[in-house]
């Protein structure tokens, strides 16, 4: 049995379970995208003068609480992951009115949630006058927060004055780690923007970050947004797999599956087989081990021979009778997905043609709906992963390390007649990801992870 109570979209939570007279409570809380601690209570209960017969009947009906009169925008294009995460953080949200502005060109789409949210997807162009008029058009007098993706911050676009003035608070969405590692340039255009925001009576501007990483590390690094929160800049930090709970909780999967793809993150053509690629030998009931893959866009057969190799490889070392394996690969990278589908004799695998995988991991797997232009569809999704193999990717940031079982870099191929062959040599784009990976360990204190290369962690 579970009691939530959420208070400006964050949320508290008490659950309990009676056993053997004993009833078992834990409370948990999530403040600013972070969940704290959980408290173990337990009460022995006694009922009638001899303690023989212990009886509990808690009502079943539980009442959602109402949404907050505050008005959340989601606003830019901030490529495949921007635009999954401001999907997963506007449908696990409990705010009165939610309004996505991603996309153009399709049917404004409306859902309202079970606890009587309401969200709209507008679609707009990817200009800051489009995002003044939106905000001035549906701020309200209680408070008002935006979501912008932070390319065209750091490139030094402003909101208008009269913008400004609406909102209250304001976050800053990454595209993907590159802002990491952003030069002085775009920093400081950051802080101008929130001097500016600030200047015209924005309370907060946000700077949305991985939970996974250990805030005092960052302080402390030579990152140039480590310089932000001295300059009016927070954190705030956030996490996919809490997202999940708080969708399911709002039972927001179908409005979520429906603005995605209207708001450009998802293909309209998701029925079915589109989505999805289910190998010969795939069983629902089976847990998943998911295979992270990349794309070099100069070297293509650099991604193929390595990702076919590990594949290979997967095939050899896995429990068949407990795992399905699952290729996610670049949206980039279908050379892969015909190589399984040509080779379904001897591979396993099954894939997805392209959907984002913080998606999956926030509605989660097995049967789920959404609607398109008024038709109603079914649309099935594996479970997600229960172990991760990945080369570096933006979504291990935002997972549970303990699945993550390396983290793999490429070799160089060889051409050999009509074959390429994989070599022991180091090929350049596993230079940048062990980078990536030194980073990832350092701020996420992460230690167990190896990172291996593709020819090594094959013949080790």
């Amino acid at each position: 049995m579970s009691f939530v109570t959420i208070v400006d979209n964050e949320y508290i939570f008490l659950r309990y379970s009676v056993y053997n007279g004993t009833v078992f409570f834990n409370l948990g809380v999530s403040i600013n995208g972070k969940v704290k601690k959980l408290f173990l209570i337990s009460c022995l209960f006694l009922f009638g003068c001899n303690n023989d017969e212990i009886s509990m009947s808690p009502s079943t009906d539980i009442k959602l609480p109402s949404p907050t009169q505050s008005v959340n925008i989601y606003a830019t294009s901030a490529g495949n992951f921007g635009r999954a995460f401001m999907l997963s953080s506007a449908f696990s949200s409990n705010v009165s009115q939610t309004i996505i502005a991603l996309g153009s060109g399709n049917l404004p789409y409306e859902f309202k949630s079970i606890n009587g949210a309401d969200f709209k997807v507008i679609g707009l162009e990817n200009k800051y006058e489009s995002i003044n008029n939106t905000v001035i058009n549906y701020a309200n007098n209680k408070e008002n927060n935006l979501y912008l993706g932070v390319i065209d911050i750091s490139n030094g676009n402003l909101l208008s004055d009269e913008a400004f003035s609406y909102l209250d608070n304001i976050y800053i969405v990454p595209e993907g780690t590159s802002l990491l590692g952003y030069p002085e340039w775009r920093i400081n255009n950051i802080i101008s923007f929130a001097k500016k925001a600030k200047e015209n009576g924005v309370k907060n501007i946000n700077l949305v970050l991985w939970d996974s990483i250990d805030e005092n590390t960052l302080l402390n690094s030579s990152s140039q947004i480590a310089k932000l929160p001295s300059n009016g800049v927070d954190y705030y930090f956030f996490n996919f797999n809490e997202m999940a709970k708080k969708v399911s909780l709002f039972k927001n999967s179908e409005g979520l599956l429906s603005a995605a793809i209207y708001a450009g993150a998802i293909n309209p053509s998701i029925i079915d087989s589109d989505i999805f690629v289910e190998s010969k030998s795939f069983d629902k009931d089976k847990e998943s081990i998911v295979l992270f893959g990349s794309y070099t866009r100069n070297e293509i057969n650099t991604s193929k021979t390595n990702q076919i190799e590990i594949l290979k490889n997967l095939e050899k070392i896995i429990d068949h009778k407990k795992y399905n394996i699952i290729f996610k690969g670049h949206p980039s990278e279908v050379s892969v997905n015909n190589w399984i589908q040509n080779n379904n004799n001897i591979s396993s695998s099954s894939y997805f043609k392209s959907f984002p995988y913080e998606i999956w991991q926030v509605v989660g797997g097995g049967e789920h709906k959404y609607t398109y232009n008024n038709v109603s569809y079914n649309l099935y999704l594996p479970k997600v992963p229960t172990y991760i193999y990945s080369m570096f990717s933006t979504a291990l940031y935002g997972e549970d390390a303990n699945k993550i079982k390396v983290i793999i870099g490429y070799n160089k191929v060889k051409h050999e007649n009509t074959e390429y062959i994989l070599t022991n040599e180091v090929d350049g784009s596993a230079i940048e990801d062990r980078n990536e990976y030194n980073r990832w360990v350092d701020w996420t204190k992460n230690k167990n992870v190896p990172f291996e290369m593709t020819f090594d962690w094959i013949n080790n």
